[in-house]
């Protein structure tokens, strides 16, 4: 930034905003917003929290991609998310792992038991692959060579 330009003033509400999330008992939990010095905290429940996490990651990815054409006050609940990577592992001997790098920056990784992992990437691997009808009929579309017919009798 040369010395004529300024940077731009941050308001509260892009540099004094954080965000964390504490336990509350049983079954309860408290998102907790602060702007500056104040705290601001909402109990939810553990499915109260799972909607809102999905909503917010959601909606993230959305407002994240620029190919996607999304009007101001656009209601966004969930989308497929796009994946820019991942890694697969054990968090423990025995306890396979799968982590997702999504658009927006966020990453999220899930925890399996080996027969669920084994028929998640069994599954991962059928998708990927050309369903045999699609092979067929691209099979069947290509161009038949025209067949002579046979001598008849008259040309023998």
């Amino acid at each position: 930034m040369s010395d004529s330009e300024t940077a731009p003033e941050r308001t509260a509400l892009t540099s004094d905003v954080r965000f964390s999330v504490v336990t509350a008992g049983p079954n309860g939990l408290e998102l907790v917003v602060t702007f500056g010095p104040r705290d601001y905290a909402v109990r939810l429940t553990p499915a109260e929290a799972g909607e809102l996490g999905l909503a917010l990651l959601a909606t993230a990815s959305v407002a994240a991609d620029a190919a996607q054409d999304v009007p101001a006050g656009t209601r966004v609940e969930n989308c497929f998310f796009p994946v820019l990577g991942w890694t697969a592992g054990e968090v423990a001997p025995g306890v396979p792992a799968l982590a997702f790098r999504l658009a927006e920056g966020a990453e999220i990784a899930f925890q399996f038991d080996r027969d669920a992992a084994r028929a998640c990437g069994r599954d991962l691997a059928r998708s990927g692959r050309v369903p045999l009808r699609e092979r067929l009929r691209r099979a069947f579309r290509r161009p038949v060579r025209p067949v002579a017919p046979p001598a008849g009798p008259q040309g023998a």
